[in-house]
C-alpha cells in the first residue's frame, strides 16, 4: 500500500507542483486548500507525510503545524514547511514548532527529493 501524504497550499499551482512531485515520488496525495480544510483531513486520515504553505487564508500554517503538532498521530509526523517568507524569524519559528523541514519557494523537484530523503523516504 502506498503512502499518505497532505499537501496544504491555497494556490492550486502550488498544490498540483508539490503534489506531482509527490505521486512520482510513490505517494498517494491528497490536497487541502487552507489550514482549516488540512486540519480536517488530517482528523480523519493518517499521513505519513505533510507539506504545508505558511500564508494561506483561514488558518495559517503556522497554526496548522502547532495545531498537528498536539495530535499524538502526528508528534513525528514530517511536516514540511513551503513558503515564499525566507527570513530567518520564520524559518526559526516553523522549527520551533516542529517543522521537519523548510522549503522556500520557488523551488526544484530536487529540492523535495531532498527534503524526502532528508525526512527518511
Amino acid at each position: 500500500m502506498k503512502q499518505k501524504a497532505l499537501v496544504v497550499d491555497d494556490l492550486g499551482g502550488h498544490r498540483y507542483a508539490v503534489s506531482s512531485a509527490l505521486t512520482f515520488a510513490g505517494f498517494d496525495v491528497d490536497m487541502a486548500k487552507d489550514g482549516l480544510e488540512g486540519l480536517s483531513m488530517a482528523k480523519e486520515n493518517q499521513f505519513s507525510l505533510i507539506f504545508s504553505d505558511i500564508e494561506m487564508p483561514n488558518m495559517n500554517g503556522f497554526e496548522l503545524l502547532a495545531r498537528l503538532r498536539r495530535i499524538p498521530n502526528y508528534r513525528s509526523t514530517p511536516i514540511v514547511m513551503v513558503s515564499s517568507l525566507r527570513n530567518q524569524v520564520d524559518i526559526n519559528r516553523a522549527e520551533r514548532l516542529g517543522a521537519t523541514a523548510y522549503i522556500v519557494k520557488p523551488y526544484t523537484v530536487k529540492k523535495i527529493k531532498e527534503v524526502l530523503s532528508q525526512c527518511g523516504f
